[in-house]
C-alpha cells in the first residue's frame, strides 16, 4: 500500500476510534469519513463495511496495547496501568465484543479476544512474579473484572471516566495479596 494511502486508512481508523467511543457503534460512516478529512470514496475502498472499520479499530486497540506492555514491561505498576488501560478499551467498545451476531465477525472478534487474553496473561504472570496480586488469579477472573469495569463506565449516573477509576481501586484492593 502507498504511504499516502496508508496515511488515509490510518486517519480512517483514528477517526472512527474517536466517533465510536464518543457516539456508539451507529455512528454515521460519512461523519467518520468527514472527521478523517476524506471522501466516501476512499472510506468504501478501505472498508467494505461498518464491521470491516469496528474490527479494524478493535486491531489497532490490541495494537496500542502490546506497545504499551512492550515500552513498560519493566515498569512496576504495568499490572494496574494495563487494566487500567484494557478497561477503558473494553468499555468503550463493548457492543463489538459482546453483540457480534454476525458469524463472520464473530470469528474475528473471537481472535481478538485471544489475542487479549494473550496479552493479559503476559502482564498477569510478572504481576504475579513481582507480589503485586495474588498468585490465585487468573485470566478468567480478569475477564470478569474487564466486565465489572464495564458495567461501572456504562452506570448512567456516574461520568464513565470517574467510574473506572473508582472500579479500579476497588478491584485492584481485591486482587491484591493478602
Amino acid at each position: 500500500m502507498r504511504k499516502d494511502a496508508q496515511a488515509r486508512r490510518d486517519q480512517l481508523i483514528v477517526a472512527a476510534a474517536e466517533l465510536f467511543e464518543q457516539h456508539g457503534y451507529g455512528v454515521a460512516l460519512e461523519a467518520v469519513a468527514e472527521r478523517a478529512g476524506v471522501g466516501r470514496g476512499t472510506l468504501y475502498r478501505n472498508f467494505a463495511d461498518r464491521n470491516a472499520m469496528i474490527v479494524a479499530v478493535l486491531e489497532k486497540r490490541l495494537d496500542e496495547l502490546a506497545l504499551f506492555i512492550k515500552e513498560n514491561v519493566d515498569s512496576p505498576t504495568l499490572f494496574e496501568d494495563f487494566v487500567r488501560r484494557q478497561g477503558v478499551v473494553a468499555a468503550f467498545h463493548t457492543k463489538a465484543l459482546v453483540n457480534a451476531e454476525n458469524g463472520a465477525l464473530n470469528r474475528v472478534i473471537i481472535s481478538l479476544r485471544e489475542r487479549a487474553d494473550a496479552l493479559m496473561g503476559t502482564v498477569l504472570e510478572g504481576a504475579i512474579a513481582l507480589g503485586r496480586i495474588s498468585a490465585h488469579i487468573t485470566i478468567t477472573d480478569m475477564r470478569i473484572v474487564n466486565r465489572m469495569l464495564i458495567a461501572a463506565a456504562t452506570m448512567p449516573e456516574m461520568d464513565p471516566n470517574d467510574a473506572l477509576e473508582r472500579a479500579l481501586a476497588i478491584l485492584l484492593a481485591g486482587l491484591a495479596p493478602s
